[in-house]
C-alpha cells in the first residue's frame, strides 16, 4: 500500500478547530487546480501506484462536486480502491471484484478520524463491507452512498445503509428541476435513510482538468456528503460557543 506524505492538517484534522475531513473512496483523484489546496493525501488500497494519478475521472468528478457544494470548507483524503486490471469492457469504474480493499479503506477513513466517508459506488451486499460501514457509523462517522444507476425500485448498498442507520444514507439522482431521474435505483422500504439530490449533467472536472458533467448517482451522492458534513460542522460550532 502507497502511504502519501500528509500535511499537519491531516493530523489536526481530528481536533475541534480543525476543518472537517471527508474521504473519498473511489478511483482515485486527480490534484487538479480546483483540488490541490484541500486534496491532503491519497493511499491506494487495491495496489503500489503513484499518487493522484489515476486511470479513471469518476473520483476526481465526485471529489469535485464535494468541495464546491462544501464552498472549499472541507479537506478531502482518497482512498483509491479500483481495480489494478481495469475494467471489463461492460463495466463502468469505477470497478473493484473484491470486497476486502472496500473494507479496508473504510476501516483506513475511520482510522483517520474522517467527519464523513462518501462511496458513489455500487457495492456487493457483502459482510466485510457492511461491518466496516457499522464500525465507521458508530464512530460517528457519516457514511454517504449512492442508490446505483439501474433503474429498480430497489437500491443498491441496503445492507450498508442499515448498518449505518442513522448515520448512513443512499441518495438517489434527480434533474435540475427536481424530478427523479429514471436511471435512478427508488427507496422501496423505511428502514433505512433515503434522499434525491441533483444527479443529472451535474458540472464537475475531469482527472485531466477539463469541464465535463456527470449523470448518475454517484454525482448526486458527494451533495448530500457536503451537505451533511457542514451541517454537523455548524451543529458542533453551536454547541463549542463558537462561529
Amino acid at each position: 500500500m502507497r502511504l502519501p506524505l500528509f500535511l499537519l492538517g491531516l493530523l489536526a484534522s481530528v481536533s475541534a478547530s480543525a476543518r472537517p475531513l471527508v474521504a473519498i473512496v473511489d478511483s482515485g483523484v486527480s490534484r487538479t487546480p480546483q483540488l490541490a489546496s484541500v486534496l491532503i493525501g491519497e493511499y491506494d488500497m487495491a495496489g503500489n501506484r503513484p499518487a493522484y494519478q489515476p486511470r479513471y475521472d469518476h473520483g476526481t468528478m465526485v471529489a469535485t462536486i464535494l468541495n464546491r457544494e462544501a464552498h472549499g470548507e472541507v479537506d478531502i483524503v482518497s482512498l483509491r480502491i479500483d481495480d489494478a486490471a481495469g475494467c471489463p469492457a461492460d463495466r463502468s469504474p469505477p470497478c473493484q471484484p473484491s470486497a476486502a480493499p472496500i473494507a479496508a479503506a473504510i476501516d483506513k477513513a475511520a482510522s483517520l478520524g474522517v467527519d464523513a466517508i462518501n462511496l458513489s459506488l455500487a457495492l456487493a451486499d457483502d459482510p466485510a463491507i457492511t461491518n466496516a460501514v457499522r464500525r465507521a457509523a458508530a464512530q460517528g462517522i457519516i457514511v454517504v452512498m449512492a442508490a446505483g444507476n439501474d433503474g429498480r425500485n430497489h437500491p443498491d448498498n441496503t445492507a450498508m445503509a442499515r448498518a449505518g442507520f442513522p448515520r448512513a444514507v443512499l441518495v438517489g439522482a434527480t434533474d435540475a428541476a427536481g424530478n427523479p431521474w429514471t436511471g435512478s435505483n427508488r427507496p422501496d422500504a423505511d428502514d433505512y435513510l433515503y434522499v434525491w439530490r441533483r444527479g443529472v449533467d451535474v458540472p464537475t472536472i475531469s482527472a485531466a482538468g477539463e469541464q465535463v458533467f456527470g449523470t448518475g448517482t454517484s454525482f448526486a451522492a458527494p451533495i448530500e456528503t457536503a451537505r451533511r458534513v457542514l451541517a454537523k460542522t455548524q451543529e458542533m460550532a453551536a454547541l463549542n460557543g463558537t462561529h
